[in-house]
């Protein structure tokens, strides 16, 4: 039982949907089974405490204390209230959407040929969609619905007047053109992580041509979202169309979208703008900068009030990468609180390293790095790398040499990096070998060490390389 779905879900339920669940099973209407309602009652009560309270056997002492303990019949109890939570909860669900349960309405009225029933559930649910300021895809959706249930009605009573046929078709063409290219967007991203996965993208050439043409579908903040998104990112080269996916962003996101749309919104153009950043336009770490500022002032980088530690640890490294240190000191004491408590410490170590590192104290940079052995993967590499970089400039050569050597075993055994990743820090290990031995009075073994350096692709910490050569 402790592994059943049934456990699962009942972990899952609020304090309010526990009170509501209680009433439910209480109606008749939902369930006519007393040790169904105990077996929830047992169930609410003992799971937060420990998974050994939930034993089938345990739960059945509890129900019926005077009976011999029945598998089957037990797995009968537990299988109706499985049923009846899953009913509730897909009826919660539906009536919480006011126009899909005006659209179900009036499908029902219309298929009874009453019309006055019929003509109030379709205002009432065209009412519903055009007062909400969201005009995401389930608007789009819905608008659809709503068009083809007016056409399904008025074509069954009418055979010669006109029908809203052009109106369900705009509806239609607007909601799966966007449907598409949040697809397309989703296989694009995908295939930049895993490039051994081909997809077949259907007609999305012939879509995006046609919204080139019919220039007036971008007025759909949905479908403009996604096209802007994806051309950006296929065409980085063309900065028009990530220029009209920020405006967009900045001006409608927050009214148009709901929360995890706009959290979607901004980690594309924080994506779009860190890959700009990595081929050297410093530029881009201003615009993300202000995707970070406004991100968290309005909330939209928080999912259930929670930032994950790569988004706080990217918004530190592109403040520190234009030297806004104030802000990013700022940031970690302002929203430390908003990660997870069993990472925070670490985290919050780890970014106060990376301010402390820029600002060139080093001490309190080493002090912190080496208190913490990060369980990412990543982190651990740039916490390395870090510590490599101030032996460095602190010339404490033995220290550099012994940790190059167990980086490079370590990046060995992590068969999970991204190859093009562990090939940047490899490369990085070997040039800082071969660094200890330039003379730094030899212009002629400078300049042709700086050109190994320029050369080696793809190389991680170029630019401190660069630096520390000149």
């Amino acid at each position: 039982m402790q592994k059943s779905v049934l456990t699962e879900i009942v972990r899952s339920l609020q304090k309010k949907e526990i009170r509501e669940l209680n009433k439910w099973l209480q109606s008749p209407s939902h369930n006519q089974r007393q040790d169904v309602v105990r077996l929830f009652d047992y169930m609410v009560k003992y799971l937060p405490l420990s998974d050994e309270t939930v034993k089938k056997e345990a739960a059945w002492k509890n129900i019926f204390p005077s009976e011999p303990y029945d598998d089957a019949f037990m797995r009968q109890v537990m299988y109706f209230l499985l049923k009846a939570i899953e009913e509730y909860l897909v009826f919660t669900d539906f009536m919480g959407d006011k126009v899909q349960n005006q659209v179900s309405l009036a499908r029902i009225f219309r298929k009874r040929k009453l019309e006055k029933a019929y003509r109030q559930a379709y205002r009432l649910g065209n009412d519903h969609l055009e007062s909400q300021s969201l005009r995401n895809r389930y608007y789009l959706m819905n608008r659809f619905l709503l068009e083809q249930e007016e056409y399904e009605h008025k074509l069954s009573i009418t055979q010669n007047d006109s029908v809203n046929l052009q109106e369900m078709a705009n509806a239609f063409e607007n909601w799966i053109m966007t449907e598409k290219l949040l697809v397309s967007n989703a296989m694009f991203a995908h295939y930049k992580v895993y490039q051994k996965i081909q997809y077949n993208h259907g007609f999305l050439q012939e879509l995006l041509s046609y919204t080139e043409r019919k220039n007036e579908l971008l007025a759909q903040p949905a479908l403009a979202a996604q096209y802007y998104s994806y051309m950006a990112m296929t065409q980085p080269q063309e900065d028009t169309y990530f220029d009209l996916f920020e405006k967009l962003i900045f001006s409608e996101a927050e009214l148009r979208f709901n929360q995890v749309e706009v959290l979607q919104l901004y980690m594309t153009a924080l994506n779009y703008c860190a890959a700009k950043v990595n081929q050297g336009n410093l530029d881009y770490c201003r615009r993300a900068l202000a995707f970070y500022k406004k991100g968290v002032e309005n909330g939209a980088l928080l999912e259930n009030n929670t930032i994950t530690r790569y988004t706080f640890g990217n918004a530190v490294a592109f403040a520190l990468k234009i030297g806004e240190f104030e802000w990013a000191e700022n940031f970690i004491e302002n929203f430390k609180h908003h990660l997870e408590e069993r990472q925070r410490d670490s985290i919050i170590n780890f970014n106060l390293s990376r301010i402390y590192f820029e600002k060139g104290d080093f001490e309190k940079a080493q002090r912190l790095l080496t208190r913490f052995e990060y369980d990412d993967m990543l982190f651990n590499i740039i916490a390395k790398t870090m510590l490599l970089k101030i032996y460095y400039e602190t010339e404490e050569i033995d220290a550099l040499e012994s940790l190059l050597d167990s980086m490079r075993i370590y990046l060995r055994r992590k068969e999970a990096l991204d190859p093009t990743r562990k090939a940047a820090f490899k490369n990085l290990i070997s040039i800082m070998k071969k660094m200890l031995s330039v003379n730094v009075f030899s212009r002629p073994q400078k300049e042709k060490f700086k050109e190994l350096i320029q050369q080696t692709n793809p190389l991680a910490e170029k630019e401190w390389l660069l630096k520390q050569v000149t």
